[in-house]
Order: C-alpha cells, then structure tokens, then sequence
C-alpha cells in the first residue's frame, strides 16, 4: 500500500507532462496563404542561413502552405509537415497555377506540326522567357512535338515576387512600460515659438559663393542626366527570341528556345531550307524508290526568324524517281501564315493529298486556302474566311485523320487515271 501511494504522485506528475506536451504540439503558427512549386525541383531550407540545411526537396506543383515571411523568403509548411524557407519568386499563387493547368489543358489538344529533338538536354519554362521557372527538362537525344511559336524579349525587367500573403500578420502593440504601470508622463512646457527671419533675408539668399551651384540646380541638372539616360534606353533595338511552345510524349507542355531545337526532317529536304528556320512539316505520300528505297513527299513551312507569326513561306517537295532526288512542286513565299497546318488523310488507294494553310491578306483579312497534291502539282481548289480567335478544333498527330474538308472538290474517274500516268512519267517510273 505504501509502495502505491508512493508512485500514484509520480504518474500523476507523468500526465500532466504529456498533456502540457500535447497542448504544445497543437500551438502551430497559422496559414498565412497557399502556393505551388514552380520548378522541377526546390530544397526547402531548414534556416536562411545554411543552406546546406536542406530538410526536403519539393516537387513542381506540390501544394505548400505559408507560416511565416522575411522580405521575399517564405517559411512553408508541406503536406508531410516539413517546414522550412524558401524564395517567393520560385512559387506560384493559385491563381497563376490555375492559368498554368488550364493553359497545359488547352495545349493538349493543338494538333502537332512537327517532331524536333533538342541538341543538348533543355529546360522547359512555364512563359517565353529566360527567367521564367523551368518545370521540366528535355533529356538528349528526346522528341517532343511542336505546337506553335511566339516571339519574346531576350532581356526583360527584374522578377517580381507574386502576392502570396492572403492575411499578412500585424506586429503585437507593445505598451510603454510608463502606462503599464500607472505612471503619467511629466508635463513639459510648451517650447518657444521660432526666430524670425532677418529683414533683409531675400537679399541674404540671392548672395552665392563663386562657382557654387543652389540645391535647385544641382536636382535639375541630376534630372535632365536621368531622362537622357531614359531617352537613350529607349532608342535602343529590343533585342527579340523565338520561342516554341512544345508538347513531350508524357504531356508536359512548356516553352524552349527554338534555336535549341533541330527539326526531325530529313536533311536531304534540310538542306533547301536556305537558311531559313522550318516551323512545321508533313508527309504528303510515300513514294517508292528501287535505287533509294522508301521516301516521301513533304509539305513544310519556314520562317525568316523575328517575325510574329508562325510562318513566312510554305513548300512542296516531290521525290523524282528517274533523277533520284527531290525537287520543288509549289512554293509561296512573303506571306503572313498561321498554325494549324492541316493535312487530311488520303482516300483509300489514292496517291492525292489534300491540305490547308491559314494566311492573312494584304487587306488584313485571315483566310484558310485548301490546296490538292495529285502527287506532281498542287492546285487552288478552295479558300474561304477564317476566324483567328476562334476556338480551334481539338486535333491530335502530325497529320490528321479527319475527313477532307467541305469545299474540296474531288477529280472524276477519267481525271484520277490520267494524274496516275502523269505522275508515273514525271518521276520517271
């Protein structure tokens, strides 16, 4: 009994412990908001300090919460309840990582317009810049598919941290220790009015030293120096980048430096490209060589470079048995085209492909031309307005298998035969 009554203060003693531990457990600092990882990949830092104190490595979209703020760095918490600090600019709010899901949806439905591989690994940013975070990144040797271009500034203004804070925290009020004791400040007496100024005090001003400039000047003088500065800055050329927006085969959709990227065309077509950049490109046929084996006929699309749009000229190229090499079938170039390119599925048994090509006119109006290759020539045979803005159909692969196209007209049986025996002596088979 006595050995009881001993230990029962003890494990009393015991509880109240735990429990005072619990309570301290639930004491969390609050939410002050919500962000997303931008990157591939970010070391959540134990202390500001040291940063080889890494206490985990979050992942590109991973939802953390914000606990706590220092200028621009953020103290998260994860959803495994690690804690630790981080820089604003690499995190998204939820509204920027909702734009970023719904733009990567929109994305996943534009139709391919080419296969490139990158000549080295490569990142993949979120936006056309080079300061934009990269959340991916291509390994060499890859494929991803192009799905359009846009033109950006190589050099753009500072990052700005985003608005991540939903309630920023105020600072406790702190007492003066006089109040919090009841004492009351002593009554001082009210200080003297000021001097007046002399009589003669605009005659005193007008005086100056010899060589000696006035305040006034000296501000005048620093601001004309800053708007020369600011003029001169703004005279020089904007120094502009394309930008690919592109597609890998696990669906992640991001931009690159499309001079990073190598079209995946054969480089004897290549090598008509006349230093000009191939945008797009699409197989109109394959022809069958006994000397050279299997080939195809190409469509493809290039681009001067630094231009807003997605091409400047478009081509076809035709695979010549007899000569054993490629020649050109139609060519335009100075226009101002527009991705989608579209080619259709052929007809089962036919060698005529059909395909369509989005261009704006020199009255500013955009028109989608439908074009037929009977597999020597391509012909006109249909053109109509088209609506940029409009949605775009959800189409998927480098060439389409949708159905020709309305307004495509079909040549007859007669028409057919006699396109095959060209075709034949053409190509020389």
């Amino acid at each position: 009994m006595d050995v009881f009554s001993r230990r029962l203060p003890a494990a009393v003693t015991v509880g109240f412990l735990i429990l005072a531990l619990a309570g301290c457990g639930n004491d969390s600092p609050p939410v002050l908001g919500q962000a997303y990882v931008a990157p591939a990949t970010l070391n959540l830092r134990r202390q500001l300090t040291q940063k080889n104190s890494t206490v985990a490595v979050l992942r590109h979209g991973e939802q953390v919460n914000i606990i706590d703020v220092r200028r621009r760095f953020v103290k998260v918490r994860t959803e495994k309840g690690d804690e630790g600090w981080v820089d604003s600019i690499e995190l998204l709010s939820p509204e920027e990582m909702s734009r970023v899901r719904q733009e990567r949806e929109e994305a996943l439905t534009l139709p391919s317009e080419g296969a490139a591989t990158p000549y080295d690994a490569l990142n993949i940013h979120l936006e056309p810049s080079r300061k934009s975070p990269a959340f991916a990144r291509i390994p060499e040797g890859g494929t991803v598919s192009i799905l359009g271009y846009k033109l950006a500034p190589k050099l753009s203004g500072p990052v700005k941290p985003p608005s991540l804070i939903v309630d920023r925290p105020q600072p406790p009020s702190r007492r003066r220790r006089n109040s919090r004791q009841g004492r009351t400040k002593p009554q001082l007496p009210a200080p003297p009015p000021p001097p007046k100024p002399p009589a003669n005090w605009q005659e005193l001003s007008a005086e100056r030293i010899d060589g000696a400039e006035s305040t006034a000047d000296l501000k005048e003088k620093k601001d004309d120096q800053a708007a020369e500065k600011k003029t001169e800055e703004a005279k020089r050329p904007v120094v502009l980048e394309d930008w690919a927006l592109v597609r890998t085969k696990n669906s992640q959709v991001g931009w690159v430096l499309f001079r990073n990227l190598m079209i995946s065309i054969p480089d004897e077509v290549a090598q008509y490209a006349e230093g000009k950049h191939i945008t797009s490109y699409f197989s109109l046929g394959d022809v069958n060589d006994d000397e050279k084996g299997l080939k195809h006929d190409w469509l493809w699309t290039t681009s001067s470079g630094g231009v807003p749009y997605d091409f400047d000229g478009w081509r076809v190229f035709l695979w010549n048995r007899r000569r054993h090499r490629y020649e050109t079938s139609y060519r335009q170039r100075d226009v101002e085209g527009y991705f989608p390119v579209h080619v259709n599925a052929p007809d089962p048994g036919s060698v005529e492909r059909t395909f369509e090509l989005i261009t704006k006119d020199d009255d500013g109006a955009f028109r989608k031309r439908a074009y037929l290759f009977d597999g020597v020539r391509v012909h006109l045979t249909a053109t109509e307005n088209y609506n940029l803005a409009a949605k775009q159909e959800s189409k998927s692969g480098a060439i389409e298998t949708a159905k020709p196209q309305a307004g495509v007209s079909k040549p007859g049986w007669f028409a057919r035969h006699w396109q095959a025996l060209k075709q034949r002596f053409t190509r020389g088979g």
